[in-house]
């Protein structure tokens, strides 16, 4: 499996878990998508294509993630993409997205 659909997987999975409310297996999820990141990191682009990619996808976990790891590269396109996803439907995928923008602009984020 490639970077690109290790990332997905992972993203999933971590939204599956936390929508559950399964701590471990969040945190599961979070490492083994933090290892797929750190592959992408040490491309030329620092995983940018892939991620800009990512932020379009139907699933809103894997976009949350994607725009989240983006922030760096192209804050302004990661925020309005977290920005959509605050103000979706109430639950998890909302309050994340909430959270990680004001982390963000709280300058709290400083190890993306």
């Amino acid at each position: 499996m490639n970077n690109r659909d290790r990332y997905i997987a992972e993203a999933t999975e971590y939204g599956r878990c936390s929508e559950m409310a399964d701590s471990k297996k969040v945190n599961a999820a979070y490492h083994r998508l933090a290892a797929v990141l750190t592959r992408m990191r040490a491309g030329s682009d620092r995983g940018e294509s892939i991620l800009i990619d990512l932020v379009n996808h139907s699933n809103g976990w894997v976009r949350l993630w994607a725009a989240t790891d983006l922030l760096p590269l192209r804050a302004e396109l990661a925020s309005s993409t977290l920005e959509e996803l605050a103000a979706g439907s109430p639950g998890e995928l909302r309050f994340d997205a909430k959270m990680v923008l004001r982390e963000w602009r709280a300058g709290r984020l400083k190890g993306l």
